[in-house]
Formats: structure tokens, sequence, C-alpha cells
């Protein structure tokens, strides 16, 4: 009688251990979707994904696609940019440098590298990295554009290190009063 307790007990013991512990996590929707997708897909559903603000379902569906085909470099790129519109701007210049070192024939990476390192206050780097790009592709208009943009920074940046020093010179602070209020409204 005791040993047949014992056993009823045990068996009670695992079956309510079994009903209390968590169940299986089901598939998350972007582990469904990949599921019907073909490898060639994943980029253009990704590009979806980043167009409709949907950077953390763009970067799951992207490291679902990447672990199936690590060489697909679009996809690799798309999920720097799904980083980066995350705020995780470390992680997406990480990704973007192994992507220049890989493949530096490639202009895209250097551009949204200068952006992150802009963002960072490394101007100089930033411009040199769309030089990169220019070079690769001369016709590269937005790395023109950012370009722009960054030379335009480090005129500011120029400009009121200046000023701090020749605080009488009228030209210089109608310069960079007329550079800051041009950066305002994006002209």
């Amino acid at each position: 009688m005791r040993r047949s307790l014992f056993v009823l007990l045990s068996a009670l013991f695992v079956a309510v251990g079994t009903a209390t512990s968590l169940p299986v996590s089901a598939a998350s929707d972007m582990e469904n979707l990949a599921r019907t997708l073909h490898d060639s897909q994943f980029s253009e559903h990704v590009e979806r994904l980043l167009k409709s603000n949907n950077a953390a379902q763009a970067l799951e569906l992207a490291d679902i696609g990447i672990a199936r085909n690590a060489r697909n470099v679009q996809l690799r790129f798309m999920r720097t940019v799904a980083l980066d519109a995350l705020g995780r701007r470390e992680e997406a210049a990480t990704g973007l440098n192994a992507l220049i070192r890989e493949y530096p024939e490639i202009p895209d990476p250097y551009n949204n590298l200068a952006v992150i390192e802009a963002g960072f206050g490394n101007l100089e780097h930033a411009a040199e990295l769309l030089r990169k790009a220019l070079a690769i592709n001369p016709e590269f208009a937005l790395a023109q554009k950012n370009l722009g943009d960054v030379y335009l920074a480090l005129a500011i940046e120029n400009y009121e290190r200046s000023a701090a020093v020749l605080t009488r010179n009228a030209e210089l602070q109608s310069r960079l009063k007329t550079l800051k209020r041009i950066t305002k409204e994006g002209v």
C-alpha cells in the first residue's frame, strides 16, 4: 500500500508540475511569415516593414532571413537600417563596417555609416565616408546631399569657434546666424 501511495503521489506531482509549467512559446508572426517565404523574398518583405515603420519586425525577419542565407548583402544592409531606426546605432555601425570590409565596392554602407558618424559628432570621418561613397558612385544623390549637410555642419562648427574669438566681426556673426537659420529651416 505504501508503495502504491508513493507512486500515486509521484504521478500527481508530475501531473501538477506539468500543468503549471510554462507553455511552449508559439512562433512569432515573423517566424510564421518566414516559413512561407523563399530566400529571395525576404528583402522585399523587410523593406516593406521598414517603409511602414515596423523596424522591430523588419529586424526580426531580417535575422531569420540572414540565418537562412548569411551571404544576402541586401538583407544584411536592411538589418542595419532597422537597427538604426530602433536607436541601436552602435550595432548598426558595426554591421555597416562589416559590410564595408567585405564589400568595399558598394556605396550605400558608406553613406549610412556616415550619417551615424555625423550623429555621433564625428563630422570629419563622416565626410571621408561620403567621399568614398561618391568615389564609387559619383551620381549617388543622397550621398551628395549628406556630404553637403556635413560640410554645412563643419562650417557652423568652424564659424562658432572663430566667433568666440572674433566677437566684433559682424560679417562672421552674420554668416553664422544665416547658417544656423538655414539649418533650422531646412532650406
